[in-house]
């Protein structure tokens, strides 16, 4: 007999090798049922827990949600993330005010929770109504209510004053709620927003009323900024950017302490000499920058030397000074040098047709003369012939044209400086 070693044999069983490759997706997919069921009744009942945790909310903070009644519940899930829920609910079961709460607090960061509480409970329930019938939008409502509390909306719904009124004196800068009806009383005899606003919240610009609250500058360096009795620079105020104007083209005088002038001004200052000389003028800088210490020291020279009136009339109290800017100049000329060398001594700059040549031309450079003789009244400095203040090209224009002060440029225009309260 004979085998066929190289042929192998195996033996098939058609019964078992379907019973094993039969897979029951019947039971797998009543198995996915049962699962997806299970999930979905889960998720159901705490779909809210999983719409508040995506809101970013702790565990802690979803349970205590969730003890509120349903509508609670869904006030919240209306809104973004509220960021001091935990407070809301511990002292307010008024949740439909959680998000006034939490919008007028980033308005008011200063303030308590509690007040934050009553003073939107308040506003919202007793006015906000009466606001809506005036024709205020939501948005106009947030506005009022960046700076509002209880009793100026009270004051603005007592007095039926609509949005399309206040706007115009709410966007200058000074605006407060408090003066509205003397801002209201102003305009109608300027017919400027900006004068209305600020005349009334500082009179003081205008140097014959009396300063009763005094302000320290927060942005010195600003071109424009207003220096004067009320309206204090920093005693340690020194611009980084002062230099000399350049030699070969600004004469100086001899006896000036410190020609320096901040870098636009010196620029300026350059321009208007060489102008002038091309004309056939010859002017001269008497003095310039002057420290805060340098100004105390000339201060109490002249209360020394005349009654306290006079003296104040005369010279700028320290920090009041427009040359601790760095964009003050005192000029004079060179007849006027040559005059005093001469024996001359009542020679003035101001009676100098140089003079005359700088009230016609400086505004072209950017300068302005600051204290005139018939505006003392409004500067709080007597006639200053020699004083000439920098404030760039398009506000010297626009001062020269109209004849004003820098107080009533600043007046007209809404511009004062960023100040705080205090000296």
């Amino acid at each position: 007999m004979r085998f066929n070693r190289g042929k192998r044999y195996t033996y098939y069983n058609s019964y078992s090798s379907s019973r094993r490759s039969r897979i029951r997706w019947d039971r797998i997919a009543i198995i996915g049922a049962v699962v997806l069921l299970v999930i979905g009744v889960v998720v159901w009942f705490n779909f809210s827990r999983i719409q508040l945790a995506f809101k970013g909310y702790s565990f802690a903070q979803q349970n205590e949600i969730l003890a509120l009644d349903g509508d609670g519940v869904e006030e919240i899930l209306s809104h973004d993330k509220l960021e001091h829920i935990t407070q809301w609910l511990k002292q307010s079961e008024k949740v439909q005010y959680y998000d006034e709460y939490e919008k007028y607090l980033s308005l008011h960061k200063d303030m308590e929770v509690a007040e934050v509480i009553s003073t939107v409970d308040n506003i919202f329930e007793n006015y906000v109504p009466k606001l809506t019938t005036l024709n205020y939008s939501n948005d106009q409502i947030w506005e009022v209510l960046k700076t509002a509390g209880v009793n100026e909306v009270k004051h603005l719904v007592d007095q039926q004053y609509t949005y399309a009124q206040i706007e115009p004196f709410m966007k200058v800068k000074g605006f407060v709620f408090a003066d509205i009806d003397q801002y209201m009383k102003v305009y109608k005899e300027s017919q400027n927003y900006n004068y209305a606003v600020l005349i009334t919240t500082y009179p003081f610009i205008i140097s014959e009323n009396k300063v009763d609250q005094s302000y320290t500058i927060q942005n010195p360096d600003d071109i424009l900024t207003l220096v004067k009795k009320g309206f204090y620079l920093p005693a340690d105020y020194e611009p980084s950017d002062l230099v000399n104007p350049d030699p070969d083209k600004v004469k100086v005088a001899s006896d000036c302490d410190d020609a320096r002038l901040r870098k636009e001004a010196a620029d300026a200052l350059v321009e208007m000499f060489d102008a002038a000389k091309k004309e056939g003028y010859d002017l001269v800088v008497n003095s310039a920058y002057r420290s805060y210490a340098h100004q105390k020291e000339t201060y109490d020279d002249y209360f020394d030397k005349y009654d306290s009136v006079t003296a104040a009339s005369l010279v700028a109290e320290p920090g009041a000074s427009e040359h601790q800017t760095g964009l003050g100049v005192d000029l004079t000329c060179q007849a006027v040098i040559d005059d005093k060398l001469n024996g001359i001594e009542n020679s003035r700059f101001g009676y100098k047709p140089d003079y005359k040549w700088c009230i016609a031309n400086s505004y072209k450079y950017g300068y302005i003369l600051r204290f005139e003789e018939d505006k003392a009244n409004i500067t709080g400095i007597a006639n200053e012939p020699w004083h000439f203040r920098y404030v760039g090209k398009e506000a010297a224009q626009e001062i020269f044209n109209n004849g004003w002060t820098l107080e009533e440029y600043c007046l007209n225009k809404g511009i004062i400086p960023d100040i705080q309260k205090g000296q």
